[in-house]
C-alpha cells in the first residue's frame, strides 16, 4: 500500500498532472461562456486550427532542452510552403513538391544550426536574424500573392475527416507526430545527448557527446518539423501565402515553456507540450466562441506563459535547497576546472 501511495504522490506532483487538472478548469471556465463549447463537434475540432502550431512546438522542444531557442520557425513554415506552392504551380505532381518542401525546411533549420553550433554564435541573434531574413524570402518568392489550388487528396491531411465520422485527419496526425518524437525524446540515446547538452554542455563535450553534431541536428530537426507543420497548415487553410502564421511564435513558446520545458535547458517532457498545446488551444476556443478579442486572448496566453516561467524557476530554486528571490534565474552550470570531468550523461527527470 505504501508503494502505491508513493506512485501516487509522483503522480500527482508532477507537471503533467498540473496541466491535466488546468485543462479541466479552463474547460469548466469555458462553458460558462459559452454554451457551445461541449457540442461534440467543437471538441473534437477544439485543437485542429492549432496542429500546425503544435508541430512547430514539438520540433522547437528539442531546440529549447539543449539549451537554445529558435524564433524562426514560423518564417521556415511560410519560406518552405511558398517554395511548394510555385513548384506545384510549375506543374510539379503535389506529392514531389510537398518532398521539395520539407528539404527546403529542412535547410533552412540546418543553416541555423551550422550558425549557432559550428560558429558558436547565440541562438537569439542567429534565429532573429534568419526570421527575418526567410519571411523576406517568402515574399520575394510568391510576392505577398496567394496560391489556392491545391488537390483535396492533400488538402485532407491539413482539414479533411476520416470517413464516417469527425475526428480531424489533422488531430491524428500530430499525435503521431508527438509519439514519434516523444520516443525519440525519452528513449534514445540521442534523446539522453539533449538533456546532458542542456544541463551542462561542457560537461557533456568532455563525456564524450557530439556536442557541435547534436545542437546541428536538433536546429535541422526544428525547421523540418517547421516545414511539416506549413504543408498542415496548407492543408487546412486551402492556400499558401507569404504571411502564413505570423503571430503565431507566442503560442508556439507558450506551449513549449507551459508544457514543463526549462527555458534555460536540461528538463521538459513531450507529453507536457502535448497537453500545453491543448490548454493554449481551449483558452483560445473558449473566448473565441465568447465573442472576446483576440487582443484579449494574448493577453491570457501571454501571462499564462510569464506564469509558466516564474513558476519553473520556482520550482527550479525549490529543489536547490529553497526559495531565494534573488536566484530566480538559474545560471547554466559550467566547468570551472581544467581536470577531466566524470563520464556521466544526464537523463531527463520526465520520463
Amino acid at each position: 500500500m505504501s508503494g502505491a501511495r508513493r506512485i501516487a504522490g509522483r503522480v500527482l506532483v508532477r507537471w503533467e498532472t498540473l496541466l491535466v487538472v488546468a485543462i479541466v478548469g479552463v474547460g469548466i471556465w469555458s462553458v460558462t461562456l459559452s454554451p457551445f463549447f461541449l457540442k461534440r463537434a467543437n471538441l473534437l475540432d477544439l485543437v485542429t486550427p492549432y496542429v500546425f502550431i503544435g508541430l512547430m512546438a514539438f520540433g522547437l522542444t528539442f531546440v529549447v532542452i539543449t539549451g537554445e531557442i529558435d524564433i524562426s520557425v514560423a518564417s521556415i513554415l511560410a519560406a518552405s510552403i511558398v517554395c511548394f506552392a510555385q513548384i506545384f504551380a510549375a506543374g510539379v505532381n503535389v506529392w514531389p513538391a510537398a518532398i521539395a518542401c520539407l528539404g527546403i525546411a529542412t535547410a533552412l533549420g540546418l543553416a541555423n544550426g551550422l550558425l549557432v553550433g559550428v560558429l558558436n554564435l547565440p541562438s537569439l541573434a542567429v534565429t532573429l536574424g534568419t526570421m527575418a531574413a526567410y519571411s523576406g524570402l517568402a515574399f520575394v518568392v510568391l510576392s505577398g500573392e496567394g496560391v489556392a489550388t491545391f488537390p483535396s487528396s492533400f488538402t485532407k491531411f491539413g482539414g479533411g475527416y476520416l470517413a464516417g465520422n469527425e475526428l480531424p485527419v489533422a488531430l491524428l496526425v500530430m499525435l503521431g507526430f508527438a509519439i514519434a518524437l516523444g520516443v525519440l525524446l525519452h528513449r534514445t540515446r540521442f534523446g539522453r545527448y539533449l538533456f546532458a547538452i542542456g544541463s551542462n554542455r561542457e560537461a557533456a563535450r568532455l563525456s564524450g557527446i557530439p556536442v557541435t553534431r547534436v545542437r546541428v541536428t536538433v536546429f535541422a530537426l526544428s525547421g523540418l518539423m517547421a516545414g511539416i507543420a506549413g504543408l498542415v497548415y496548407v492543408g487546412y487553410f486551402g492556400s499558401a501565402r507569404a504571411d502564413a502564421a505570423q503571430g503565431s511564435l507566442l503560442d508556439i513558446v507558450t506551449a513549449v515553456v507551459l508544457g514543463g520545458v526549462g527555458i534555460f535547458g536540461g528538463t521538459g517532457s513531450m507529453p507536457g507540450v502535448l497537453l500545453a498545446l491543448i490548454l493554449v488551444a481551449e483558452v483560445r476556443n473558449g473566448m473565441q466562441l465568447a465573442n472576446l478579442s483576440g487582443q484579449l486572448q494574448n493577453i491570457v496566453i501571454g501571462a499564462l506563459l510569464l506564469a509558466a516561467i516564474i513558476a519553473g524557476n520556482l520550482i527550479g530554486s525549490a529543489q536547490e535547497g529553497g526559495f531565494q528571490p534573488g536566484k530566480l534565474r538559474r545560471r547554466r552550470k559550467g566547468v570551472t576546472s581544467d581536470k577531466r570531468a566524470e563520464a556521466k550523461v544526464l537523463v531527463d527527470s520526465n520520463p
